[in-house]
């Protein structure tokens, strides 16, 4: 079997990929391991009504994500609702206006409400530090420390970054997760003055959007566009090896079946057959992807191994509750780590969906919770009950059984590595191979770093580098 071009993954990432191949006349065959696209992008019927159990919006920083769903005909739409923190000591309170916890102001009321007389005042040094102080820190956390202090870090930033990146700010590198930080501190001398300029050159509003109906609804739009343009999508079909045959390329590929769990990855059963292209996007899981890539000796990437990411589990709650008509703690809050060993809850975050996404709001009356578990070092299990009790603290409110109309779990093994310093260098001097070797691109979050605002126009290039 021959093809034009293959993306050996159906993520959003080799979605992307395939679409832009598409649209310049290379009619791509995706292969995709599992028996749907769209990776951690992915929506269900709960009680009734259809809802993201994976990533729910995109960034907004970038306008990539906006372009490309009005290009699908997709309508998008900002999040309602105010975001809100739990602290150490139990108290909660509206997270203060900023960059991932970074407060852009520090006469904010709820920074104060946040911080100690101490930790305000420490906080208040960044304003005289000058441009030098932490100016070399690549990591978040040492960056934020040398700022703000320990105590802003440990009650404002580290809820909001591990909450959302499932690592620790030690090992997320500030130039991925928040582009353009420290040449605003060069800039300003500042960081909060830093996350006041990044927030000022951002579209207005919510720093956040997603399509309206459920951001699900993006990785069907691209699949339909890919078949509309001639490609082929095969689902429960993996590859189980890539080789160079000159400047052409042979994959060889393999019927799946379902893992024991659905967190699992499918397991390659019967026959392998094998297709021949002059094009390849690898767009698989890091891990996956670096299987297949190891055996390339220009490549060199040796005993190269990703960091491991954290286990993350989602609780989904479809409940009727008269309290949650006004969205107590608007459309969810971060939770703030306890010190080990400390009792309390065990939930690293609450969604209220329906607060977030008005959409929701205008289909039903159920109100959708997500409850999220899973920090570094953890191994989370929890269950509907556990997620129950832990949401009706966070919310003030009794969420007994008596109002619960579903409730299930959604386990993530293994999530996104987090882009440490080292991991970064490595993808640098990686991506510098790539280009010597005709006709093989690599693309998906592990290499072009978390989210889809990262993870869509790096995609969208590696597919023109191939296509030319």
């Amino acid at each position: 079997m021959r093809a034009e071009a293959v993306v050996i993954g159906g993520g959003i990432g080799g979605l992307n990929a395939a679409y832009q191949l598409a649209k310049q006349g290379v009619r791509p065959l995706l292969v995709e391991s599992r028996g749907t696209c769209g990776g951690v992008v992915v929506g269900a019927p709960v009680a009734g009504t259809w809802i993201d159990l994976g990533a729910e919006s995109y960034a907004r920083r970038s306008t990539y994500c906006h372009q490309l769903c009005a290009e699908l005909g997709l309508p998008t739409r900002e999040p309602g609702g105010s975001s809100w923190v739990w602290l150490p000591n139990d108290q909660v309170l509206p997270l203060p206006h900023g960059v991932l916890g970074i407060p852009s102001d520090l006469n904010d009321p709820n920074v104060a409400l946040a911080l100690s007389k101490e930790g305000l005042a420490r906080a208040r040094q960044d304003l005289e530090l000058g441009p030098a102080v932490g100016a070399e820190a690549e990591d978040l956390a040492t960056l934020v420390r040398a700022r703000l202090g320990e105590e802003a870090y440990q009650r404002l930033i580290r809820p909001v970054a591990s909450g959302i990146y499932s690592a620790e700010p030690e090992e997320l590198t500030s130039d991925v997760i928040v582009p353009g930080l420290r040449q605003a501190l060069a800039d300003t001398g500042s960081l909060t003055r830093a996350a006041a300029k990044l927030r000022a050159g951002a579209p207005p509003g919510s720093v956040v959007s997603s399509v309206v109906g459920g951001l699900f609804l993006l990785p069907r739009g691209l699949a339909e566009q890919i078949t509309a343009r001639g490609g082929e999508i095969a689902t429960r079909t993996i590859v189980t090896r890539l080789i160079r045959d000159k400047d052409s390329w042979r994959v060889l590929c393999a019927a799946t079946r379902p893992g024991p769990t659905p967190a699992d990855p499918p397991i390659a059963e019967g026959e392998p057959w094998e297709v021949r292209t002059d094009r390849v996007i690898v767009s698989a899981d890091g891990r996956a992807a670096m299987e297949l890539l190891r055996p390339i000796p220009e490549l060199e990437m040796g005993e190269w191994q990703l960091p491991r990411g954290t286990r993350v589990a989602h609780v989904v709650l479809a409940l009727r509750h008269p309290g949650l008509d006004d969205g107590p703690r608007g459309s969810g809050l971060l939770v703030a780590a306890r010190e080990p060993g400390s009792a309390g809850i065990s939930a690293k975050a609450l969604t209220h969906l329906s607060i977030k996404w008005p959409w929701l709001r205008e289909q039903t009356d159920v109100h959708f919770l997500r409850v999220s578990y899973g920090r570094p070092g953890e191994d989370p299990r929890p269950g509907v009950g556990q997620a129950l009790a832990d949401a009706s603290t966070l919310l003030g409110l009794d969420l007994g059984t008596g109002h619960l109309e579903s409730g299930f779990v959604v386990n993530w093994n293994d999530s996104l590595p987090p882009p440490t310093p080292l991991h970064r260098e490595r993808i640098a001097a990686f991506q510098r191979r790539l280009t010597d070797l005709p006709g093989l691109g690599v693309t998906g979050a592990w290499i072009a770093g978390n989210g889809l605002a990262s993870v869509l126009p790096h995609a969208h290039r590696e597919a023109e580098r191939i296509a030319s």
